[in-house]
């Protein structure tokens, strides 16, 4: 997404996040007026750890959340406690880095 971002020629709105106690997102996208946080998984099956950085990231945040992302290894869309999960391959096709 970093390569991406510079080869349009774009500053980079990517950051990382993480907490003293060791609570982290991989990827936070700033949009201006919201962050949407974005976890990468490699793992092709969905397991709920991968939503705990983001539920505790978002209750943070509160209004300044934007749209929660997980991409994973996986190859099935969906949707779980407004979270897109999104395959890896799908990334592209996405308007996540908007």
């Amino acid at each position: 997404m970093l390569k991406a971002c510079y080869n349009a020629g774009e500053i980079s709105n990517l950051f990382f996040w993480r907490d003293r106690s060791g609570h982290e997102v991989d990827l936070l996208i700033d949009h201006g007026t919201h962050l949407s946080p974005l976890e990468i998984k490699s793992g092709q099956t969905i397991n709920k750890d991968y939503f705990k950085g983001l539920d505790f990231w978002r209750k943070l945040a509160g209004e300044t959340a934007g749209q929660a992302w997980v991409v994973y290894g996986g190859n099935t869309r969906q949707t779980r406690s407004a979270v897109t999960v999104l395959p890896w391959h799908e990334i592209n096709s996405e308007q996540v880095l908007l």
